[in-house]
């Protein structure tokens, strides 16, 4: 297991993980920042890559390899050209959030974006939608890199694969992915769900569709912004 709370279950059960690990940074080693705690960063930390995660939910350490930084709004509180990768979840088309994105880059560098859609034909996790909603993944059109100016026209892939959740890895899932809507109690309910379903195995199958772009800067489009904000830099210790 990982500190994620993905386990690994095999070449061909993470084989799509890894390929789009893979995809949205190169084919080299890598500074990557991304924006949000969430599984591909400890991926890539394993990978070897060097993993800044960054963003409001960034409240523990996970990984004795990832650098964690608190920040708040969209200015970024790091330098110029300090990564090679960033990677967004859930990429806006913010013109200040691009321009933060093209300022931190280094050039030739990545942005990357990344939705998934899950198979609810499930059944647990069909139930898990009865108690947390549905938020319906939002795809990043292509002219979203594009419009600003600041990127290459984008390209993109798509993979399919299986992860297996612990406990954890399942409840951290059904925080990210519940509907806006639904308290935050409702999760009091999804921890008898993981024990009515895995409880004996200790882990759920969760099936998706992990759908990708990416797009290199373009640093002569950039103006000068003023200095990069603070962070609080989460103490590994």
């Amino acid at each position: 297991m990982n500190k994620s709370g993905v386990l690994a279950t095999g070449t061909d059960a993470r084989s799509g993980i890894e390929r789009t690990a893979s995809w949205m940074v190169g084919e080299t080693l890598s500074c990557v920042l991304h924006l949000g705690d969430g599984s591909l960063a400890y991926l890539l930390a394993d990978q070897g890559h060097d993993v800044v995660v960054a963003g409001d939910d960034v409240t523990q350490t996970r990984h004795h390899e990832i650098q964690y930084v608190r920040s708040q709004g969209e200015r970024l509180p790091f330098g110029p050209e300090a990564f090679d990768v960033v990677i967004v979840p859930e990429l806006r088309d913010a013109p200040t959030a691009l321009a933060e994105y093209a300022r931190v880059l280094r050039p030739r560098g990545l942005l990357s974006t990344v939705t998934r859609t899950y198979d609810d034909s499930i059944p647990w996790m069909r139930k898990l939608r009865e108690i947390i909603g549905d938020r319906e993944p939002r795809h990043t059109p292509a002219d979203t890199f594009t419009a600003s100016g600041l990127f290459e026209e984008p390209e993109g892939d798509a993979f399919g694969t299986w992860e297996q959740l612990d406990l954890p890895g399942f409840i951290r899932f059904a925080e990210q992915t519940k509907h806006p809507s639904v308290d935050a109690e409702a999760l009091t309910r999804v921890r008898d769900l993981f024990n009515s379903y895995g409880g004996q195995t200790g882990n759920l199958r969760l099936r998706h569709q992990t759908h990708c772009l990416r797009a290199r800067v373009l640093k002569e489009n950039l103006a000068q912004e003023a200095p990069p904000p603070d962070a609080t830099l989460i103490d590994l210790g």
